[in-house]
């Protein structure tokens, strides 16, 4: 008699995943999506459960009428022989390939009468289509409902009695249990495509082709999109400590034999299962939902990772096409890649004797054998910042000379205000690099010093003069060769405004 208990409770164990779609795999249920001709088929199967009647059937006729009109949206596809494809006439085509629907499993041929016949769209085919839809549709979207979702997760937790066996019957523990697990699984799933988004901007950052396209990506796109949602939802409503109280409450119900026990009768109940098998069940559904509850922290800390990463691979792009990519190694690459066509068969010891094509860029030397090596750096000597010596150390007249000729040169807020009000008499005026003609040294240093400060101290009346610099780089900063220069003390100076405020 244990003997016969013993194979009865291993003949009622819960099958695993595989074992369950056994009948799906060995019919062939999932063998068109992996077919070339896979878009026709959902669109065949999306087409005739729109069409279908409340008791999910349509007549065998419009069923191949719907057919052919998809099969007319794809006039392009390449059919099996299996599926039609040796056929010419396209009704031929959509009855073959109504026929594989029926064998495959998505549709089942149903006889009224001798007159009428239908096909019964599967509730399998139905399961398959939502998933479909769901993998198609806009995830970011659905990323708006992130921390409404957490939210809720979090208020039906910490509620007084949340998983209490004494306030929950069997059937209710499950129910909850159950309503808690889809809500988690969707909200991890959120948090995967939170970080699915995050690597498509890097992706797309990696392919850019202007500095321009990289800060517009970086500073617009990436901050504006919908995976910040999930991310401000996180660290700015306190959703992560609510989620630690909540992860808490889940441990205490897994740590709680009565809890299980009461989950299990209610598992046991609705999946026909022995009180053990049913017991292990409660303990692997309570330890799935305290796994989901640690997994979204462990994932916000991989995207921060992630968008330090975006954030590093941006500056080092702009970087790169702003300072080191310029228009002449583009054209020696030009240059470089047009040789290498015309003499592919040859090398550059075969070349050095003949002429070559007219250079693209100006100063440019191609070297080849020995030449091409790396040419040890030259060092520049030291440069000595002490003061020279004066011809007598004991002179004080000399050592005063020199102090005097040093600070002649040094940028001061003094030297900045006296060149501004010398230009800008008056508050609210301007003056461009384009108005201003510096000559001397002198009035150079005093610019520089109106660069180096933004205040200072008025020798006149004591008072504080301010000014701006309104810099026109501001404008074209991501296309330098557009930037005007203006000649000052025989240098080029880009322009910029200077506006007193006070």
């Amino acid at each position: 008699m244990g003997i016969e208990n013993k194979s009865l409770v291993a003949d009622q164990e819960p099958k695993s995943l595989g074992e369950r779609l056994a009948p799906f795999l060995g019919g062939g249920f999932f063998r068109p999506l992996s077919r070339p001709t896979a878009a026709v088929y959902i669109d065949c199967a999306a087409r005739l459960t729109e069409a279908a009647d409340e008791g999910g059937q349509i007549p065998h006729a419009e069923a191949r009428l719907l057919i052919h009109e998809v099969m007319l949206q794809h006039p392009n596809v390449q059919l099996d022989e299996d599926e039609g494809g040796q056929f010419r006439d396209l009704n031929q085509r959509a009855s073959q390939f109504f026929n594989k629907l029926i064998e495959v499993h998505w549709l089942e041929p149903r006889r009224v009468s001798l007159d009428e016949h239908y096909v019964l769209i599967v509730p399998a085919l139905r399961q398959l289509l939502r998933l479909l839809r769901e993998l198609a549709e806009n995830r970011p979207a659905e990323l708006k409902d992130f921390a409404a979702t957490l939210r809720s997760l979090c208020g039906d937790l910490q509620s007084e009695g949340a998983l209490d066996p004494n306030k929950l019957g069997p059937e209710e523990m499950r129910q909850k249990v159950k309503d808690l697990l889809e809500r988690g699984g969707r909200a991890s799933d959120q948090m995967h495509a939170v970080e699915t988004l995050v690597l498509q901007h890097s992706t797309a950052q990696r392919t850019s082709v202007s500095a321009q396209e990289t800060l517009q990506r970086f500073l617009v796109e990436f901050h504006m999109g919908e995976h910040m949602v999930c991310y401000d939802a996180l660290q700015e409503a306190g959703l992560l400590p609510r989620l630690s109280v909540a992860r808490t409450v889940v441990q205490d119900a897994l740590n709680d034999p009565f809890t299980k026990k009461r989950l299990a009768d209610g598992l046991g109940k609705h999946l026909m299962l022995d009180p053990t098998a049913a017991y292990e069940e409660a303990e692997r559904w309570l330890i799935r939902l305290e796994k989901q509850f640690a997994t979204i922290p462990v994932k916000q800390r991989l995207i921060d990772g992630r968008m330090a990463e975006f954030s590093r691979l941006s500056a080092a792009r702009y970087t790169y096409q702003t300072e080191m990519r310029g228009r002449r190694p583009e054209q020696v690459k030009i240059y470089l890649d047009e040789a290498a066509r015309i003499h592919s068969t040859q090398s550059f010891a075969d070349l050095a004797n003949e002429s070559g094509m007219s250079l693209l860029s100006p100063n440019v030397e191609v070297f080849f054998g020995g030449d091409s090596l790396s040419r040890p750096r030259r060092l520049r000597p030291p440069v000595n910042l002490g003061f020279d010596k004066p011809k007598s150390e004991t002179d004080p007249e000399s050592a005063k000379d020199e102090i005097r000729r040093r600070n002649l040169n040094v940028l001061t807020p003094q030297r900045a205000v006296r060149f501004v009000e010398r230009h800008l008499p008056a508050k609210g005026t301007k003056i461009s690099t384009e108005q201003l003609h510096v000559v001397i040294e002198d009035d150079l240093l005093d610019l520089l010093a109106v660069l180096a400060f933004d205040r200072g101290a008025s020798g006149s009346s004591h008072r504080t003069v301010r000014w701006r610099i309104h810099p026109i780089r501001h404008d074209f900063g991501v296309e330098p060769e557009r930037i005007p220069r203006d000649p000052e003390a025989d240098r080029l100076v880009e322009r910029f405004t200077i506006e007193r405020i006070s």
